[in-house]
Order: C-alpha cells, then structure tokens, then sequence
C-alpha cells in the first residue's frame, strides 16, 4: 500500500514540472499531501500497534495541507489574477526531463552511494527526497512569486516523508511547530504577493529583478 501511495507521492510532483497553470500545480499539490497523509494512516496502523501519533500527523496533514492550504492558495491565486498560465524560467518538456533526471540521480547515486549510511527499510526515503529536489526546481524553474509558496509546501512535503521513512517521524511538538509555520507562512506569503501584485501589476521574478537599483 505504501508503495502504492509513494508512486502517487512522487508523479503529483513529477507533474507540477509539466504544467503551466497554477490552479492544476494547486490540485496537484493537494494531492501530494493527501498522498502523504494516507501513509501516515497507514504506517499508523501496520505496526502491532496502533500508533496514535502517526494518526495524529496524518489527520493534522489531512486538515492543513489538503484542505485548508489549497483552499488558501486557491484563494489567493484568484485574487491575484494567477489562476491561468504563469511564465516559466524554463520550457515544460526541459523541465519535466530535468525532473526524471533528478529522480534518477537520487535512486541510482544519492542515495545508494552518498546517503549510504541512512537506513531506511522502505522505498519512500529516495521518494523524499526526490520530491525536495523537485520542489527545490520547481521554485526556479517558474518566474511567478506566487509559485515560491507552492515549492515550498512541496519540499516540506518531502522532508517530512523523509522524517517518517527514516526515524518514524519527529517528536510530536516539533511537528506541530512545522505545521504552525508552515500555515503563518503561507498566509504571510500570500499576502506578500497580493501586495507586490497591487503596487506593481506582476508576479513575474524576471520584472521584478529588474527593479533593483
């Protein structure tokens, strides 16, 4: 089952690469954390004993990231005006390849030769952190502001699939510190953008660099 939810895990962010428009990157991202939440389900209930903490962190993932994060997101994007199609630093074709490439590097050197010495018995460790890699050019990759906020959940998505698969999660009030960040975050984000929006009619990275005196 695992397995089964990584390999959505892992497309959700594959695809991101492929698509222009930020409501679909939204969605996708939605799906991702619901991906994520479903193994802490289950991870919660595969031991010999229910582990009422991982149940916790897949509900608490449930209510913040599936719900009330896109819902934000979904909001904020119509407000200012990024729903439809966002410019990109770079084409959808190189920037799904360079996503296989990173997949790949992770599988075949990171995590075989550099992260040797981690142990995890589970293929969602080289699942994590492909997505963080992911995530990490999916936020060069696009020249919105907005599309910052979206790589960012979605690294934070990988580290805290990385935490699950290599020491079972983190202590509880460490990850509710994370979840309570993350949130203020994405508001202050969201803000941010909609000011940079109103006072100079774009989100587009490239325009706004060539502000700088």
């Amino acid at each position: 089952m695992t397995e089964v939810l990584a390999f959505v895990f892992l497309m959700a962010g594959l695809l991101m690469l492929s698509g222009r428009i930020v409501v679909k990157n939204i969605t996708l991202l939605a799906i991702q954390s619901a991906a994520l939440s479903g193994i802490a389900f289950y991870l919660g209930f595969a031991g010999s004993e229910i582990s009422w903490h991982m149940m916790f962190m897949g509900g608490l993932t449930l209510a913040v990231k599936v719900i009330v994060l896109p819902m934000l997101l979904y909001r904020t994007a119509i407000r200012v005006v990024v729903y439809r199609e966002v410019p990109l630093s770079i084409g959808m074709g190189p920037s799904l390849l360079i996503g296989v490439l990173l997949v790949a590097l992770t599988y075949v050197y990171i995590v075989p030769v550099l992260l040797i010495e981690i142990h995890s018995q589970t293929m969602l460790f080289p699942v994590a952190l492909s997505t963080v890699l992911l995530g990490c050019f999916f936020m060069v990759s696009r020249r919105s502001a907005f599309n910052q906020i979206i790589g960012i959940i979605e690294m934070e998505n990988g580290l805290f699939l990385c935490a699950l698969a290599v020491t079972g999660g983190m202590p509880l009030i460490i990850e509710l510190g994370i979840f309570f960040d993350l949130l203020v975050g994405a508001i202050v984000m969201g803000i941010m953008t909609h000011k940079i929006r109103g006072t100079f009619d774009t989100l587009d990275t490239k325009e706004l660099s060539r502000l700088k005196g």
